[in-house]
C-alpha cells in the first residue's frame, strides 16, 4: 500500500528588487494563502519607490510574506509580519533565516489583536486579507481607529474585482485614493492617510 502524501507542501515565489533580487521564498499551501501576483507587486512597489526606503511597514496577513520581502529587500527599515495561522509564520521564520533578514518581525496573532498591542507608528500597510474574508471593512475600521499610521502613511488594499460596484469598500474620509489599477480578478488600490490638524 503506497503511503499517502500530505497535500500541503511549500510553494515559491521571486522577490522582485532590492538587497534579495532574485532569491526565492517558500510559503505555506493554504486555501486562504494568495501570493500577490508580480505583475501587481511590481506597480505596487513603483508606486511606493519614492515612500519604502527607511519605512516601518505592516503586513497584517502575511500569507506567503510576498509584500513583506520586497519591502525588507528595497530598503525598509522594519516590517511587521502578522499571521494566525502557524504554518504560515513558520514558514516565513524559515525564509527570514534564510535571507539573513534583520529588519522583519514575525508574530502568530489575529491582525485585530495585534492592532490593541503595537506601539511604533507606520508608514505602511499593507492589507491584503484572504479573498473569502468577508468583511475588510471590519479591519479598515479597526486600522484606522488604531494609533498605527503616521500622518500620510500609505495603505494598501487588494481585494476581488467587482464588475458590480467599482471597489466595494468603505473607507475612512481621510484616505486618500491616490493609485489604483485591476489585473484579471484583482482590484489592487492604494491609499494615503491625511490626519486632520489639529
Amino acid at each position: 500500500m503506497k503511503k499517502q502524501k500530505n497535500k500541503k507542501k511549500n510553494l515559491r515565489v521571486k522577490i522582485i528588487a532590492g538587497t534579495w533580487k532574485g532569491r526565492i521564498i517558500d510559503f505555506f499551501e493554504d486555501k486562504d494563502v494568495r501570493p500577490t501576483k508580480n505583475i501587481i507587486k511590481e506597480t505596487l512597489f513603483n508606486w511606493l519607490k519614492n515612500d519604502i526606503d527607511q519605512s516601518v511597514c505592516l503586513d497584517l496577513y502575511a500569507g506567503s510574506g510576498s509584500l513583506g520581502f520586497e519591502a525588507a529587500s528595497r530598503g525598509a527599515r522594519k516590517v511587521y509580519m502578522i499571521d494566525k495561522n502557524a504554518d504560515v509564520i513558520n514558514t516565513i521564520k524559515n525564509c527570514i533565516k534564510s535571507l539573513k533578514a534583520t529588519n522583519i518581525y514575525t508574530y502568530k496573532v489575529d491582525a485585530f489583536e495585534f492592532l490593541e498591542k503595537i506601539e511604533e507608528k507606520c508608514n505602511i500597510v499593507f492589507l491584503d486579507p484572504p479573498f473569502s474574508y468577508k468583511s475588510i471593512d471590519n479591519i479598515i475600521k479597526e486600522v484606522d481607529d488604531s494609533n498605527v499610521m503616521q500622518d500620510k502613511c500609505k495603505i494598501y488594499i487588494e481585494l476581488p474585482f467587482s464588475k458590480n460596484e467599482e471597489y466595494d469598500i468603505t473607507v475612512p474620509a481621510n484616505w486618500n485614493l491616490i493609485k489604483n489599477s485591476k489585473s484579471g480578478d484583482v482590484s489592487y488600490l492604494l491609499y494615503e492617510l491625511n490626519k486632520p490638524m489639529i
